[in-house]
């Protein structure tokens, strides 16, 4: 006892314990002021929609008139595995569009190199200056893609937008076209993308098959256009469909608003991101050209390749959703 300074009493109540120090439960100590069972009635409350799900923190304690502050809101969410995050975006899908991604995946189902033949186009908007136009949601992981955390319209208020054309294929990366609309509010028309695009598209064709017939020498490639209004594909008789038939390209149908079915789609996901982490920002559209490109050279065709194999992947997850949206 004198060794360890302790009293008898002390070492009585010690050896009275019935269970080891560690596994007895710890002490109460202060009372939270947010309870266990308000915090759920705060995520069920958060859950409900969209709205609920992009209000801050100190919106929410100001709405149910909680008796702590936006600090202590967000402690008790994080300790639940709640966060503040970049909302998903995602097109919203009617029935029929569903439909048809559906039909469009059981038609592609059975396909496996039959993908290294696609050559896979897209634009692409870059905003130049302005707010963010991207909302933030609360939620926790595993809820990326939850109906109430899906942001399907961007507001793009006080911006410039930059808009570009690209393709990509197993082994073939296209040169960057920039492109400018004249349609109302520079909206891109057919004419736009025959004069801009197409004109252009010959060149890419014929390097992206010389690629393809290495590979596969009696396989001829396909090209993949989604369904713009501006491609032409909604009748046969529009400048674009007449130019295609007249040079002999070989369209390969999409389902429409499914980006998550275009590998492409990350390749601008990939320049964006890096974009937003230069220190420099471009303030004018001949600056955020420059990165772009910058940003679009240093796409390694290594990592194009894996995006096109795992096509096959994607379309076996469309299946399971039944043509909603998956997490690609």
């Amino acid at each position: 006892m004198a060794r360890y300074r302790l009293g008898k009493s002390s070492i009585n109540r010690v050896l009275s314990y019935d269970k080891p120090e560690r596994s007895r439960a710890g002490r109460t100590g202060r009372p939270t002021i947010l309870s266990d069972s308000r915090v759920d009635e705060i995520i069920e409350y958060l859950s409900e929609s969209w709205d609920t799900r992009i209000l801050k923190y100190s919106e929410v304690v100001e709405e149910l008139k909680l008796p702590c502050s936006a600090a202590g809101l967000e402690l008790r969410l994080k300790q639940r595995g709640y966060h503040r995050c970049v909302a998903c975006q995602k097109p919203y899908l009617t029935l029929a569009q569903v439909t048809a991604r559906l039909l469009w995946a059981i038609t592609h189902i059975f396909w496996t190199h039959e993908w290294l033949k696609v050559l896979w186009s897209d634009e692409v908007t870059f905003l130049v200056g302005g707010r963010t136009v991207k909302e933030r949601v609360t939620r926790k992981n595993g809820e990326r893609t939850h109906p109430t955390c899906i942001q399907h319209q961007l507001h793009r208020r006080h911006t410039t937008p930059v808009n570009a054309w690209g393709a990509i294929g197993y082994g073939y990366k296209s040169p960057l076209i920039f492109i400018h609309g004249s349609g109302k509010k520079g909206a891109f028309t057919q004419k736009d993308y025959l004069s801009q695009v197409l004109s252009s598209i010959q060149p890419i064709l014929e390097a992206f098959a010389e690629v393809t017939h290495r590979l596969h020498p009696s396989v001829e490639p396909l090209f993949m256009e989604d369904s713009n209004s501006a491609h032409g594909h909604k009748s046969t008789r529009n400048c674009c469909a007449r130019w295609r038939t007249e040079h002999g390209i070989i369209s390969m149908p999409h389902p429409s608003t499914s980006p998550d079915m275009n590998p492409i789609e990350k390749c601008w996901r990939r320049i964006k991101q890096a974009l937003h982490r230069r220190r420099h920002q471009p303030t004018t559209e001949a600056e955020m050209e420059i990165m772009v490109l910058e940003e679009w050279d240093r796409i390694p065709q290594d990592w194009i390749n894996e995006l096109i194999l795992k096509q096959e992947h994607w379309v076996t997850v469309l299946m399971e959703r039944h043509g909603w949206s998956t997490q690609n």
